[in-house]
C-alpha cells in the first residue's frame, strides 16, 4: 500500500472515533476471512474515496499498540452502546409488523458488525483479554453480544413477543401475515447466547436460554390462553364431550401453529402444558365418559384416543386399552355360535358358521384399532392376546364341542371339498380359518386334523382341483412362519415338518398307478409311503377272505413290487360288481354296483356258485366266520347293503334280495348312504318343524285369549319373546301356525284391517 506517512492518531481523539464510525457504516462486504492487514487496507480505501481527512492508518497502527488496549476496549464499549440507544429510540416509536421487521434488519446488520470488529480487534482478543483473562473482560464479540442484549434487546423483547403472538392471531382469525418474519424473529432468539447470564439460564438447552426465556415461554402462555377462551365454557357447562371434541381441534391446529413457529424441541413442553392444562386435572370424568364411548360412540373414542395417546406414561390411555378389549370381548361372547344340545344342527354347517363368526369378528377389531387407534401396538397385542385366550378357552370349546384348532381344521376341510368354493373366495374363505389358527394354542392339533382330512380327499377323490390343495398347504406354511415364537417348541420347523409331509402326500396320489389285469378283472392301486400317510389308520380287518377275483389281483400287485409287505386299506377300495336278478321287475336283470371291499366279500357269498342253495341265508356270525370281518364292520356293511335294498333281513338272518328294481343299471351304494342320511335328515328336520309349529300354535291361541284383538307384528314379536329361550321364531313358520288357526277357525282377520286378528270365542 504506497501512501505518505503520518502521526499515529490518538486513541481518545474525535478524529479516530469519526473515522472509525464511518468506516464501520461503509459499503464491506464480507466474501472471505481476510487478515488484520487486508481489513485495514480496505478501511484506508473507504476513507480515501469518501473524504480527504489527512490521515492515514499503517498496516500495524491499530493491532500493536498493546498499551492502548484498555482504552480501545472502553472506546468499543461506548461506541456500541451509543448505537443501541440510538437504535431504541427508533425501534420505541414502532409496533407490529414493522418492529419486527427493523429488529430483523439491525440484527443482522449487527451480526455483520460482529464479524467485522472481531477481525478488527483480533490483537485484543489475542493478546490483552488473553492476559486479562481472571478479570471480568470478555473477547470483543461476547461483549458485543452482552451491550446487545442489555441495552437493546432486552428493553423491547416483550413488545418484540407481543407483536409476534398478536401477528398469529391474526391468522388464526383467517388473516394473512408474513409468516417468514416470525420465523425469522424466533431463530435470531436462538443465534442470541449472551454468556453468565443467570436470569436466562437453563438446566437443558443452556445455549438456547434466550429463546426459552422470552419466546418460547410467553409463546405457550399465549396459546394455553387461547384454548381456554374457547373452551371454557363447555368445562363449565359439564359438556365433557364437546369440551374433548373442541379441546382435540384446538390441539390439532396449535400443533401445525407450533410446528412453522416453534424450533422442534418446544414442541414437548408445548404437548405437557397443554396436558397439564386442560387434560391430567380431569382424569377421572375423562375416564367415566371412554367407558361410554367405547360401548356406542366410536367417532368420540376415535377423537378421545387422539387427546389420550399423549399419556403414555400415565393410565388413562390404559385404561382405554382395557375398555376397549374388555368390550371386545364381550361383543365376540354375546352371540358366538354354540353347537345346540339337542344336536339338530349339521355340525359342517355350524362349523362354517362359527370360523366365520369368530374371524369377522377378529378382522373387525384389528380393523377398529387401525381406524380408531391409528394401529397402536399396544392396543393390537391386548387385542391379539385377548382373542387368544377366548378361543382357547373352556366356556368356548365347551360351546363348540371341539377345540378351536380342531374346529379350524374342518373348517379348512369343507372349504376344500365343496363344490360352491371358487378361485374368487378361495383364499378369502382359508383366510378366516387362519385366523383361527394363528391364535389357537394346540397348532399340533391342527396339523394332525388337516393331514387327515387331506388324507380322505385325496384317497377317496373329493378334492375340487389339485391346485386349491397346493395352494392351502403354502398358506398355512407362510402363516405359521408369520406367527411369534410364543414359547412353543420350533413352529417354524414344525411348519415345514407338515409342509413337506403334505407336499408328499400331493405327489403320491398323482403320480401313475399300477395297473394288472386278469381274466373279467383289471385292477389298479395307489400305492403309498407309511410313513407319510401315518395319519390314515391301519384296517383292523385286514386278513379278510376275498373273492377269487380280488384275491389273484392283489397277489399280482405284491408279485409287482417284489413282495414287499403291502397293508391294504380295504375301506378305501373301489369295486364294480355285477349281479343277476332273475325276478327283478325292472327292465335290467344285470346291475352293476360300486363297493368297497368289505361288501364284496360279503356279497359274493350270496352271489358265487358255491353257494349251498340258490337262495342262500347267513346270519352274521356265518358272515364272520367265512369272510374274517370283524362283527362290528359286517353289522355297518349290512346296514348299507339293506338300506339300499341289495340285501334283505329275515327271521332267519339275511339274503340276497331277489326282487331287486331299480330304474339305474349302475349304482354307487356310497351316494346311496348320502342320500339316505339326507333324507332322514329332512325327516327330523320336518319333525322338528312340526313341532314347532304345534308349540307357536298353543301361544298364539293363548294370547288371543288374553288380548281378543292383536295386530300381525305385536303378536309376531310376542311369540318370538315367549320361544325365544327354546328355538327362533321364523316369519315362515309363525305364518303355518297362523293359516292353521284360520283354518280351524280359532281365530279370523278383522274386516276393515287385514294385519289384525281377532279371537273367535
Amino acid at each position: 500500500m504506497s501512501s505518505k506517512s503520518i502521526a499515529q492518531p490518538d486513541i481518545n481523539s474525535s478524529e479516530f472515533l469519526e473515522y472509525l464510525e464511518h468506516a464501520l457504516d461503509g459499503p464491506v462486504v464480507l466474501q472471505k476471512p481476510m487478515s488484520p492487514a487486508e481489513y485495514m487496507a480496505i478501511l484506508s480505501a473507504i476513507n480515501a474515496s469518501q473524504q480527504d481527512s489527512g490521515y492515514e492508518i499503517m498496516e500495524n497502527s491499530v493491532f500493536t499498540i498493546v498499551q492502548h488496549s484498555r482504552a480501545l476496549y472502553f472506546w468499543l464499549i461506548n461506541y456500541a452502546v451509543r448505537v443501541f440507544s440510538g437504535i431504541y429510540n427508533e425501534a420505541a416509536v414502532l409496533q407490529g409488523e414493522s418492529l419486527l421487521t427493523y429488529y430483523l434488519k439491525q440484527w443482522k446488520h449487527f451480526q455483520w458488525s460482529c464479524r467485522l470488529l472481531s477481525n478488527l480487534f483480533t490483537s485484543i482478543d489475542k493478546q490483552w483479554i488473553e492476559r486479562e483473562w481472571n478479570t471480568n473482560y470478555m473477547c470483543v464479540a461476547e461483549t458485543l453480544v452482552q451491550l446487545w442484549y442489555r441495552y437493546l434487546f432486552k428493553p423491547i423483547s416483550t413488545r418484540l413477543v407481543s407483536s409476534a403472538i398478536t401477528l398469529i392471531n391474526s391468522e388464526r382469525s383467517s388473516g394473512v401475515i408474513d409468516s417468514m418474519l416470525i420465523v425469522k424473529l424466533y431463530k435470531s432468539f436462538m443465534e442470541l447466547r449472551p454468556l453468565n447470564m443467570p436470569e436466562i439460564h437453563v438446566n437443558y438447552r443452556e445455549y438456547f436460554g434466550v429463546y426459552i426465556r422470552y419466546y418460547e415461554m410467553p409463546y405457550i402462555d399465549a396459546v394455553v390462553r387461547y384454548i381456554d377462551s374457547n373452551i371454557h365454557n363447555l368445562r363449565t357447562a359439564n359438556k365433557l364431550r364437546q369440551y374433548i371434541e373442541k379441546l382435540h381441534t384446538l390441539v390439532l391446529q396449535e400443533e401445525q401453529h407450533a410446528k412453522q413457529y416453534l424450533c422442534p424441541e418446544s414442541l414437548v413442553p408445548l404437548q405437557t402444558h397443554i396436558n397439564n392444562e386442560f387434560l391430567i386435572r380431569y382424569i377421572e370424568p375423562i375416564n367415566n365418559l371412554v367407558t361410554q364411548m367405547v360401548m356406542d360412540d366410536p367417532d368420540g373414542l376415535r377423537i378421545s384416543y387422539a387427546l389420550l395417546q399423549r399419556f403414555e406414561k400415565y393410565s388413562v390411555l390404559q385404561h382405554l386399552q382395557t375398555e376397549f378389549v374388555s368390550n371386545a370381548r364381550d361383543s365376540i361372547l354375546l352371540n358366538c355360535p354354540k353347537f345346540p344340545e339337542d344336536g339338530r344342527a349339521s355340525m359342517s354347517e355350524f362349523t362354517l358358521n362359527a370360523i366365520a363368526y369368530l374371524s369377522d369378528h377378529y378382522e373387525l377389531g384389528k380393523a377398529t384399532i387401525n381406524t380408531l387407534f391409528n394401529g397402536n401396538l399396544i392396543f393390537d397385542k391386548a387385542f391379539e392376546h385377548m382373542f387368544k385366550e377366548l378361543i382357547n378357552s373352556n366356556k368356548v370349546e365347551n360351546w363348540f364341542k371341539v377345540n378351536s384348532a380342531r374346529l379350524a381344521a374342518e373348517y379348512c376341510n369343507l372349504v376344500l371339498k365343496s363344490r360352491t368354493t371358487t378361485e374368487l373366495n378361495f383364499t378369502d374363505m382359508l383366510k378366516k380359518a387362519m385366523n383361527v389358527f394363528k391364535a389357537s394354542s394346540n397348532r399340533t392339533m391342527f396339523y394332525s386334523f388337516y393331514s387327515l382330512h387331506l388324507s380322505r380327499r385325496l384317497i377317496n377323490s373329493t378334492i375340487i382341483t389339485m391346485d386349491f390343495e397346493r395352494t392351502a398347504i403354502s398358506i398355512i406354511y407362510e402363516t405359521a412362519l408369520s406367527i411369534e415364537n410364543e414359547g412353543e417348541v420350533s413352529i417354524a420347523g414344525l411348519a415345514a415338518i407338515n409342509f413337506d409331509k403334505h407336499k408328499q402326500m400331493i405327489s403320491e396320489i398323482s403320480a401313475q398307478q399300477p395297473h394288472v389285469e386278469l381274466e373279467n378283472c383289471q385292477a389298479s392301486a395307489r400305492v403309498l409311503s407309511e410313513e407319510v400317510w401315518d395319519s390314515v389308520k391301519p384296517d383292523a380287518d385286514r386278513n379278510i377272505v376275498l373273492p377269487k377275483q380280488l384275491s389273484k389281483a392283489c397277489d399280482q400287485f405284491s408279485t409287482h413290487f417284489n413282495n414287499r409287505v403291502i397293508k391294504w386299506q380295504w375301506r378305501h377300495t373301489t369295486a364294480t360288481a355285477q349281479v343277476h336278478f332273475p325276478q327283478s321287475k325292472s327292465k335290467y336283470a344285470m346291475f352293476t354296483f360300486v363297493l368297497n371291499a368289505f361288501q364284496v366279500a360279503i356279497l359274493s357269498l350270496f352271489t358265487e356258485p358255491m353257494a349251498a342253495s340258490d337262495d342262500p341265508v347267513y346270519t352274521i356270525q356265518q358272515i364272520n366266520k367265512e369272510t374274517n370281518i370283524s362283527v362290528e364292520r359286517i353289522d355297518a356293511e349290512l346296514n348299507i347293503m339293506t338300506k339300499a335294498k341289495i340285501l334283505i333281513r329275515t327271521q332267519d338272518g339275511i339274503k340276497l334280495n331277489q326282487y331287486y328294481n331299480s330304474k339305474h343299471q349302475r349304482i354307487d351304494i356310497s351316494r346311496i348312504k348320502a342320500i339316505i342320511k339326507r333324507r332322514e335328515e329332512q325327516k327330523l328336520e320336518c319333525e322338528v318343524a312340526e313341532n314347532q309349529i304345534k308349540y307357536v300354535t298353543a301361544d298364539i291361541v293363548h294370547l288371543m285369549k288374553s288380548f281378543k284383538t292383536i295386530s300381525h307384528n305385536e303378536l309376531f314379536e310376542r311369540v318370538g319373546s315367549r320361544r325365544g329361550n327354546y328355538f327362533t321364531v321364523t316369519m315362515p313358520l309363525f305364518k303355518a301356525a297362523i293359516s292353521k288357526l284360520l283354518d280351524k277357525e280359532y281365530i279370523c282377520r278383522n274386516s276393515d284391517d287385514l294385519n289384525v286378528y281377532e279371537y273367535l270365542a
